[in-house]
């Protein structure tokens, strides 16, 4: 839809320009890119104020970061992009929880092919700046502290979008994790695919270069060293109680990030 011709299916990072961004010591440090990313933040939600389309704004805005997430000298890997056509949409997208920076990047990958929404914690709607943009992006609001009630609103809510054209991404492990842990990847993504009868996509993240800050959990420290890599897998189509599919999902997950060189809980 949006997205540049060099992001139709994969992305790597250039060599020569991953070379000569991890030479410029002096401008990859943690306040450089936090100060950049602050400026981005302000500039990309003024514009979700006046936008016509604010899914074209989150393709804009997952191009920039990854900008200056390459220019702190880190190495970009993006695959299996064309697995989701529009045509065959919408999906739920099951994806690994990592940190700050899939919040920023992937809603623009996949809003780049097909409209997207994602699962917000309530409080968020009622922050001055971003409650209006998640609003705007029609945000599906969960509490976090009664499972049951967050299972009802994201089955209902969700169901809902998806059958208005909109694709809800989920992250079944809630928060961020170092350590994927096939246990606390829960199948409320299966749950809601069974009940509005759509695919899921499978997707797995490795973004451990944007650590967790310990006052604020989107200012943490800055690994350069870590790559980063999003994998998404062909979408499936969930039957029954959904058991083998979850089971589908946690593997695609765990072998990719193995794969990556990540750590995973035994299951």
């Amino acid at each position: 839809m949006y997205l540049p011709n060099i992001l139709k299916d994969r992305y790597e990072t250039d060599p020569i320009r991953h070379c000569r961004y991890s030479s410029r010591r002096m401008f990859t440090s943690a306040i450089w890119f936090y100060l950049r990313y602050i400026i981005l933040v302000i500039c990309s939600g003024i514009k979700f104020f006046f936008a016509k389309d604010p899914q074209r704004t989150v393709v804009r805005q997952a191009l920039l970061v990854m900008r200056i997430v390459e220019r702190q000298g880190v190495h970009l890997t993006f695959e299996g992009l064309s697995k989701y056509p529009a045509e065959s949409g919408p999906y739920v997208f099951a994806c690994n929880h990592m940190s700050t920076l899939e919040v920023n990047v992937l809603p623009g990958l996949i809003a780049s092919r097909i409209p997207m929404t994602f699962v917000v914690k309530q409080s968020l709607l009622k922050t001055p700046f971003f409650g209006k943009i998640l609003r705007r992006l029609r945000a599906i609001p969960v509490k976090r502290c009664h499972p049951g009630e967050d299972l009802i609103q994201v089955i209902r809510v969700g169901k809902k979008m998806l059958s208005e054209g909109t694709s809800v991404i989920l992250f079944p492990e809630g928060t961020r994790q170092d350590v994927f842990s096939p246990r606390r990847f829960n199948s409320l993504a299966v749950k809601l695919a069974l009940k509005a009868e759509v695919q899921i996509v499978p997707v797995a993240l490795k973004t451990d270069f944007w650590g967790a800050g310990k006052l604020i959990k989107e200012f943490g420290a800055l690994h350069r060293d870590r790559r980063v890599n999003i994998s998404f897998g062909g979408p499936i189509r969930a039957s029954g109680r959904g058991k083998n599919e979850q089971q589908m999902i946690v593997d695609f997950i765990s072998n990719h990030l193995r794969e990556w060189g990540s750590p995973v809980d035994a299951a």
